[in-house]
């Protein structure tokens, strides 16, 4: 599927209305090109992204901490004629952990809600759920200490290294403008 990213795409004004995550390009290629029609996503953090992989994957569930937000994705996905997204809203991050906690398996799993979320507790949990059904892995924002407690300075090989089973590579999708310096993108089995 043709991939359009406009050239202002630091602003993530353009997500929804182009159907792409707001992620640096390389990594937004990268996912395209990984993205499969039996895939079930779980993403934190919802918009462009949840458009992008209803229209590549079988299922998505999302989890939105903005209720606001959540509508106004339910509506576009809706009007796009996208009806295997689902979106859970939840402001309150105990709560969202706890849903985490709770949900099962999946085979694409993308981590980048709002500030304020400790993206690598989110991250652990959800793949620990997935085990071995887990085959890509995007980290948006990697090099941000306020959102990834623990990872934010680690190499590509120690994220391998902290994900469920064997089989991984990865990617660092690098952009001088992209906070914490780019996206990360995993995979196996593919």
């Amino acid at each position: 599927m043709t991939v359009n990213i406009p050239e202002n795409y630091v602003s993530g004004g353009f997500a929804m209305e182009y159907e792409v995550p707001w992620m640096t390009p390389g990594a937004v290629r990268k996912l395209d090109e990984l993205v499969r029609p039996e895939d079930r996503v779980i993403e934190v953090g919802t918009g462009g992204s949840s458009l992008f992989f209803g229209r590549r994957a079988q299922l998505v569930l999302g989890l939105e901490p903005s209720i606001e937000w959540a509508d106004s994705v339910v509506a576009e996905a809706k009007k796009r004629g996208l009806n295997n997204i689902d979106i859970v809203a939840q402001p309150d991050p105990q709560e969202l952990l706890a849903i985490a906690r709770r949900l099962g398996g999946c085979s694409v799993l993308s981590v980048d809600p709002d500030d304020g979320y400790d993206r690598d507790e989110l991250q652990n949990i959800l793949s620990s759920r997935a085990a071995d059904q887990l085959e890509v892995v995007a980290m948006d924002n990697y090099g941000a200490a306020d959102l990834f407690s623990r990872s934010w300075d680690w190499s590509n090989d120690q994220v391998i290294d902290s994900l469920p089973g064997s089989g991984w590579q990865g990617e660092s999708f690098n952009d001088p403008k992209w906070r914490g310096k780019g996206t990360r993108i995993f995979w196996r089995r593919r």
